[in-house]
């Protein structure tokens, strides 16, 4: 099992169906430099959390976002989205007071009825915008 970081093994960022990883995870010179900021702040994330925190989805093929019901132009797609699994509805509000405090740049939806999780991303590093809300920031409930 290889670590993408402190916290994050690639057998959990991968893509659920195949396997597979953003094409440009890996440059020549070694982790290209958004994705090691992405995965820093995960592992910031989890510091403050003080446990392991179950990834559900991080990078999906378009072909499994799909399958998923994945937005066509889901932030998962470019593997700079985590959706994270929590256990119930207050582990919600600390996972999400974890993002805030530690990287409140990140783009975060709260997920509280259709099973309990925070999806995170950096939506905003893609140019161009598929959206207004590809903004640093963005908050959500879903």
């Amino acid at each position: 099992m290889t670590n993408l970081s402190k916290y994050l093994t690639t057998s959990e960022f991968k893509c659920k169906c195949c396997g597979a990883l953003p094409p440009d995870l890996y440059a020549e010179e070694g982790l290209e430099d958004i994705y090691a900021t992405f995965f820093g702040a995960f592992d910031d994330i989890r510091e403050m959390f003080g446990k392991a925190i179950p990834i559900n989805s991080g990078y999906r093929c378009v072909k499994h976002n799909a399958a998923v019901g994945g937005e066509p132009l889901s932030v998962h797609t470019f593997g700079l989205a985590l959706d994270m699994d929590c256990k119930n509805a207050a582990e919600v509000e600390w996972l999400a007071e974890c993002v805030e405090r530690t990287h409140d740049e990140l783009r975060m939806g709260k997920y509280k009825q259709a099973g309990t999780f925070i999806h995170c991303d950096m939506g905003y590093y893609i140019w161009p915008r598929a959206s207004k809300k590809w903004r640093s920031g963005v908050r959500w409930e879903g």
